[in-house]
C-alpha cells in the first residue's frame, strides 16, 4: 500500500476511534436521513476533503510546529466581607499545525486546574480548534472541516463544521459561507447532543474595488436552544408543584455591511452597519478615521499632526425569544475626537475627548499623553453617570543583552467616586514588575509580580509565571 494509502486509512481510523461499533456500522450502511443534520454534513465533508486532497496531490513536504505555553497564577479572591481564597491557576496550552503545500491540519487546545482553591483538582479542557484545511482548489478554493473560529463580518464565533470560500478575479473578490453547530459550553472536545438546534450559519461576500478600499456584506443565523428544566408553581389555590419549563429557542439574524479604507498614509477609515432582521431594527453603526492632512505637503512642523475621530451607536445584542429583549433599554451613542502629535521618529504625544450617552444621562472623559519606543504615559479623567474617575499609569520595557532579556514596570494610580450619590473619593494604587527572558527565539520565560491596594484589598500581592517553546520542523512524511 502506498504512502498515501496508509494515511487515509489512519485519518479513517481516527474519524470513527470516538464512536461505537454499531453506530459506525449504522453510519456507513445507513442512509443520510437517520443521521442528525450537523452530524452527517460535518462526516461527508471531512471525508470528501481529506480524502479528495490525499488522492489529487501526494505532499513531499510538510511543515509541523507546536507551540507550547506553561503558566500558573497564584492570587486571592475576596469572597466575601473578611472571607477570602487562595488560588493557583495552571494552565497548560498546545497549539500544533501541520503544513503541506496545500493540505493543512491545525489544532489549539488549553488545560486548566485550579490546584488549591475551593474546587481543586476539578480540572478542564478546552479544545479551541481542531480542523483540516484544503487551499488553492482548483487555483481558487479553500475548504476547512472541524471546530473553527469564524470571522466573518457580523458572524463570529465557534462552531464544530465546515466553511467553503470561492476567490475570483485574483482574488479581488472573494466568497465565504460556513455552517455548523455551536461548540459545546466550556469549549468541552466533544460535539453537543442537540446540534440541530444550536448552530451558526453565515455567508461573506469581499470585494476590492480599488486597492485602497475593501467592501464587505455579511449575514448570520444562529440559534441556541436552553435546556429545560423544572421549576415550583402554584395552583389557583397557592399549592406548589413542580413544571417542566421548555424555553423557546434563542436566534440572531444580522445583516451586515462594512468598509475598509487605507489611502497611503493620509487617511484610514472604518464604516460598518449591522440591521437586526428578527427585530427589525438597526443594530449597530460604526465610524472611526484618522487622518494627516499634512503629510503630503510640505509644511513644516505641521507635517507629523494628525486627528482622529469615532463614532459608534448600537444596541444591546440580545437573542430574538429570550427574556432580556422584553425589557426596555436604551441606545448606547459613543464619540470620541483626538490629535496626535510626532514629535520625534521616537516621541507621539496625543489627546482624546470622548462622550457616552445612556439615554437621559452621560458620561464624558478626557485623556492625554505620550508613547515612546520603551515608555508610555497618560492621565485621564472621567465624569458623570459612570462615576467620576482621575488616573495616570505609566508602563516601562527595556531590552538587554541583544534582546535577549526585557525588565518591566507597569504602575498606575486612580481617585474614583463610583457614583453620583457616592460621598467619598477611594484610591486604588497598583504596581506590576516583571522579566522576560529569551536565551534562544524559540524559548521565552516570563514572571510578573502585581501589587494591588484599593478599598477592598489592603496588601494584596500575585504572582504570574509563564513557559513558552516553539518547535518547527520541515518533514517528508508522505
Amino acid at each position: 500500500m502506498t504512502g498515501v494509502g496508509v494515511l487515509k486509512n489512519r485519518i479513517l481510523r481516527w474519524f470513527y476511534s470516538n464512536q461505537r461499533e454499531e453506530d459506525v456500522a449504522q453510519h456507513l450502511t445507513s442512509g443520510c436521513d437517520q443521521q442528525p443534520l450537523v452530524w452527517t454534513t460535518m462526516k461527508t465533508l471531512a471525508r470528501a476533503v481529506v480524502l479528495l486532497a490525499l488522492s489529487a496531490s501526494c505532499l513531499t513536504a510538510q511543515r509541523l510546529q507546536m507551540r507550547l505555553v506553561t503558566s500558573g497564577y497564584a492570587w486571592q479572591r475576596q469572597d466575601t466581607v473578611d472571607q477570602s481564597s487562595q488560588h493557583l491557576f495552571g494552565y497548560q496550552t498546545v497549539q500544533l499545525s501541520l503544513a503541506g503545500t496545500d493540505l493543512s491540519f491545525h489544532t489549539y487546545l488549553q488545560g486548566f486546574n485550579d490546584f488549591s482553591g475551593p474546587l481543586k483538582n476539578e480540572g478542564l479542557v478546552r479544545l479551541y480548534n481542531l480542523y483540516f484545511k484544503w487551499t488553492n482548489i482548483a487555483q481558487i478554493g479553500d475548504i476547512s472541516v472541524g471546530r473553527q473560529a469564524i470571522y466573518a463580518g457580523v458572524g463570529s464565533g465557534t462552531i464544530d463544521g465546515g466553511t467553503a470560500a470561492v476567490r475570483l478575479f485574483d482574488s479581488r473578490l472573494k466568497l465565504l459561507g460556513y455552517y455548523g453547530s455551536l461548540a459545546a459550553p466550556q469549549q468541552k472536545a466533544k460535539l453537543i447532543s442537540d446540534a440541530k438546534d444550536n448552530y451558526m450559519t453565515g455567508a461573506q461576500v469581499v470585494g476590492s474595488p480599488v486597492e485602497f478600499a475593501q467592501l464587505s456584506v455579511s449575514y448570520v443565523n444562529k440559534h441556541i436552544q436552553r435546556e429545560a428544566y423544572v421549576a415550583m408553581r402554584r395552583d389557583s389555590l397557592f399549592n406548589p408543584f413542580p413544571v417542566e419549563i421548555n424555553p423557546t429557542a434563542s436566534a440572531e439574524q444580522y445583516v451586515s455591511g462594512d468598509l475598509n479604507v487605507d489611502y497611503n498614509t493620509l487617511i484610514s477609515a472604518y464604516l460598518r452597519y449591522d440591521y437586526d432582521l428578527n427585530l427589525g431594527k438597526d443594530a449597530r453603526f460604526q465610524f472611526f478615521t484618522r487622518v494627516k492632512p499634512f503629510e503630503s505637503l510640505d509644511v513644516g512642523f505641521l507635517k507629523p499632526l494628525g486627528f482622529t475621530a469615532e463614532y459608534l451607536q448600537r444596541e444591546p445584542r440580545l437573542s430574538f425569544n429570550s427574556i432580556f429583549w422584553v425589557f426596555a433599554y436604551n441606545t448606547l451613542k459613543d464619540y470620541e475626537l483626538g490629535g496626535e502629535y510626532a514629535i520625534t521618529p521616537v516621541w507621539q504625544v496625543f489627546a482624546k475627548y470622548g462622550s457616552v450617552s445612556y439615554g437621559d444621562d452621560d458620561s464624558k472623559r478626557v485623556t492625554v499623553g505620550a508613547n515612546g519606543d520603551h515608555v508610555s504615559i497618560s492621565l485621564t479623567r472621567n465624569t458623570g453617570y459612570a462615576g467620576q474617575l482621575s488616573a495616570a499609569s505609566a508602563n516601562f520595557g527595556y531590552p538587554l543583552y541583544q534582546n535577549k532579556l526585557m525588565p518591566t514596570i507597569m504602575v498606575s494610580y486612580a481617585r474614583y467616586k463610583l457614583g453620583e450619590g457616592a460621598t467619598q473619593l477611594d484610591d486604588a494604587l497598583s504596581l506590576a514588575l516583571g522579566v522576560v527572558y529569551r536565551p534562544i527565539p524559540v524559548i521565552s520565560f516570563d514572571t510578573q509580580a502585581q501589587w494591588i491596594q484599593n478599598k477592598i484589598y489592603k496588601n494584596d500581592l500575585r504572582l504570574f509565571l509563564r513557559v513558552s517553546y516553539l518547535f518547527s520542523q520541515q518533514l517528508g512524511i508522505f
